[in-house]
């Protein structure tokens, strides 16, 4: 596999172009690094490529895949090319791609199943997101986690991610849940009957009707005058 990097280059830029995504070259060198870390995973530390990974500034990197890169591109496997930076304080930057996604890489096949399925999952995942990239690598990845700046990777140390336990669930014996349905049907009934013989709302004669039908009626009026006659009241008296 080590002299077929320009087919592992085709293959992740191939699975990138056929989702509508154009690689930029820190993107496609990160890729590149986790095929070497998904293989390592199954190979007891083997890698893909062979090449020496290093921690540099953008993490892992080294002159060979700058090299595969450009290669492949000669050779016409892929496409590149090179846009203006927004940034005035930023170098122009490359975008890699291919025209015909009809056909499927050989290399795929030959590929453990693991290693192909972890790289696709990581470019539907990261094809347009550098920053969630470079997290995943930096702090997620086993030959990163304790490597210095500067220092060779150490990809011996690389292993499959452990498994989620299964939670188990505590099986409810036959006879709970026999009682448990007849308690929720003896609940139902009770609400059933409950709503069946509440009290009326209040009284429906014709006193209560009529009342009802004077608050519907205009208020009275204001601003009267005069004096009320009470009836039997002692005129002497104070209030």
């Amino acid at each position: 596999m080590k002299d077929r990097y320009e087919d592992l280059i085709h293959a992740i830029v191939w699975y990138a172009s056929r989702r509508g995504e154009k690689l930029t070259t820190l993107r496609l060198v990160k890729f590149l690094y986790l095929a070497d870390l998904y293989n390592s995973r199954v190979t007891h530390g083997k890698t893909l490529t062979g090449w020496p990974w290093a921690f540099v500034y953008f993490g892992p990197w080294c002159k060979e895949v700058n090299e595969a890169i450009e290669t492949t591109i000669k050779n016409g496997l892929i496409f590149a090319q090179e846009y203006p930076s927004k940034h005035d304080d930023e170098k122009d930057y490359r975008l890699y791609w291919i025209e015909d996604t009809e056909e499927e890489p050989k290399l795929i096949d030959a590929l453990p199943t693991y290693v192909w399925s972890r790289l696709q999952w990581a470019i539907q995942k990261w094809a347009d997101d550098w920053h969630g990239l470079l997290d995943y690598v930096y702090f997620e990845t086993e030959p990163m986690i304790e490597a210095k700046p500067g220092t060779l990777l150490d990809f011996s140390h690389s292993q499959m991610p452990e498994v989620p336990k299964k939670i188990e669930t505590k099986r409810i014996p036959k006879a709970k849940m026999e009682e448990a349905k007849k308690a929720l049907a003896r609940l139902r009934e009770k609400y059933k009957n409950g709503i069946s013989t509440r009290p009326s709302l209040g009284p429906a004669d014709t006193v209560f009707q009529e009342f009802v039908t004077k608050l519907d009626e205009d208020d009275l009026e204001t601003g009267l005058e005069g004096t009320a006659d009470l009836g039997g009241s002692d005129s002497g008296r104070k209030p």
